[in-house]
């Protein structure tokens, strides 16, 4: 175990521009990791509170060289996956942790931290891992390779998909394809609209509409057409990571859907697209909304993780308290 005290000189060491407090609170929730009086998403979330990402990702880094504690070091690792921040040792920690096969806890980690480094280089690492035995491997992978967002990796993607027995990461793959937007992928995708599976056939027109494909945003197309809200809402979710450029076009009218609950989803995924009018308008319908439809409002705004401040900006703007 680390000497106590030992990460303070680290957290300290060139970095003046934060507040003593923050650090000392950074350094506190690290040794009560150690000492495991505090569990990794516990000090993970302080970190981010304390907004010190960056000093914290070094001083884990840091400590990681040294620990020999195998069960100090999986809890370390695991706040990096939640935490991590670029950094230049962090990549051969995490390569080296991902590619172990003696530890499934620590291998897990070092993908969730390759996903969060986002590094392309780490795409031939990771794509072997889709056709692993452990199925927690293989959904780590693909979880990465998504967030890293390589086009190059979407045909590896598209091919472990069609040979993954489980339904969820076979889904996971397939609308990670259209993710990465590779258009040269939209043949393969639709090959899998004829699946006997309806997840896969869901991901398939997910990941299609992602692409921008035809057949994809016809699919869409027909299901906002229905009369049943539910059929209207599963053609909305469609578009889920979506640039809002691309969805705007076919969800902008169901802004002036008869149900709130279409209203209300059809506006976050616009506003997490990149378009913020729809983050302002969230908040505005919110206030306005009686208070049933207002907690289906606010499920939508809690996804966008808007701070009070700038929701007291909003209402203000438009006069309202």
């Amino acid at each position: 175990m680390l000497r106590r005290g030992f990460l303070i000189g680290v957290l300290l060491f060139g970095c003046e521009a934060f507040a003593k407090d923050k650090l000392a609170d950074t350094r506190e929730a690290l040794v009560a990791l150690e000492e495991g009086t505090l569990s990794p998403t516990q000090v993970a979330n302080r970190i981010s509170f304390a907004g010190t990402e960056v000093v914290a990702t070094d001083a884990i880094a840091f400590a990681l060289r040294r620990l020999v504690d195998t069960k100090v070091r999986n809890a370390f690792l695991e706040v990096l996956a939640q935490i991590a921040t670029p950094h230049p040792e962090l990549l051969a920690i995490a390569t080296n942790a991902a590619r172990t096969t003696d530890d499934l806890s620590y291998r897990m980690n070092g993908l969730r931290v390759l996903g969060r480094l986002k590094q392309p280089s780490t795409v031939a690492v990771l794509t072997p891992m889709l056709t692993e035995k452990v199925l927690g491997v293989r959904r780590e992978a693909a979880k990465a390779l998504i967030a890293i967002k390589s086009p190059k990796a979407a045909r590896e993607l598209l091919v472990a998909a069609k040979t993954e027995d489980d339904p969820e990461t076979r889904a996971l793959m397939i609308i990670g394809v259209g993710k990465l937007g590779d258009p040269k992928q939209a043949k393969g995708l639709e090959s899998l609209l004829e699946s006997s599976s309806e997840s896969t056939r869901l991901a398939a027109t997910q990941a299609l509409c992602l692409l921008g494909s035809k057949k994809g945003l016809e699919a869409a197309k027909a299901l906002f057409a229905s009369k049943d809200k539910y059929v209207r809402l599963q053609g909305a979710m469609l578009f889920e990571g979506a640039p809002s450029k691309l969805a705007s076009p076919l969800l902008t009218p169901l802004l002036a859907d008869p149900e709130v609950t279409v209203r209300a989803r059809v506006a976050r995924i616009l506003a997490q697209g990149g378009d913020g009018r729809l983050v302002e308008w969230l908040v505005l319908e919110s206030f306005k909304a009686p208070v049933d439809d207002r907690l289906l409002y606010e499920n939508e705004l809690e996804l966008l993780r808007l701070p009070d401040e700038q929701r007291a900006v909003i209402l203000k703007k438009a006069g309202l308290k």
